[in-house]
């Protein structure tokens, strides 16, 4: 693995671990607050490709390296760390909150870029609550 990779597999492990310290410690508004402002959903349309393909690498990375901490990261800590990744590479993307309908108090996060989901993926069932950019 070259240095870079180490260091993008360095900085994504810490920010899965700050954003999970984050959520732990933090309020939900907070929390919503250091997320972004509430935005309009796409709807998962694509709206650029380009955006999309320097996106997922970065989401990869980051659910590559929460695979391998030992304890479970939570789909949220990986959407805060994906969001302040790519925001820090100037690639603009959104962080979507949803719930599960079929179960009670079952939450989802994802995030999408150029208007698809790069990280988290949209499970099916999910009703998008909020949209954070």
């Amino acid at each position: 693995m070259t240095a870079r990779r180490w260091a993008a597999a360095l900085e994504a492990g810490t920010l899965v671990v700050a954003a999970q310290l984050i959520i732990g410690l933090l309020g939900s508004r907070t929390l919503l607050r250091l997320l972004g402002r509430p935005g309009a959903y796409t709807g998962g349309r694509l709206v650029d490709p380009a955006t999309w393909r320097r996106a997922r690498p970065i989401a990869r990375r980051v659910d590559r390296v929460a695979d391998r901490l030992p304890w479970r990261a939570a789909c949220l800590s990986r959407a805060v760390a994906t969001r302040a990744m790519l925001r820090r590479r100037g690639i603009p993307c959104e962080v979507h909150l949803g719930i599960l309908g079929t179960r009670p108090l079952a939450a989802h996060a994802w995030v999408t870029a150029g208007g698809v989901p790069v990280q988290g993926g949209q499970v099916n069932g999910v009703t998008a609550l909020a949209t954070l950019q």
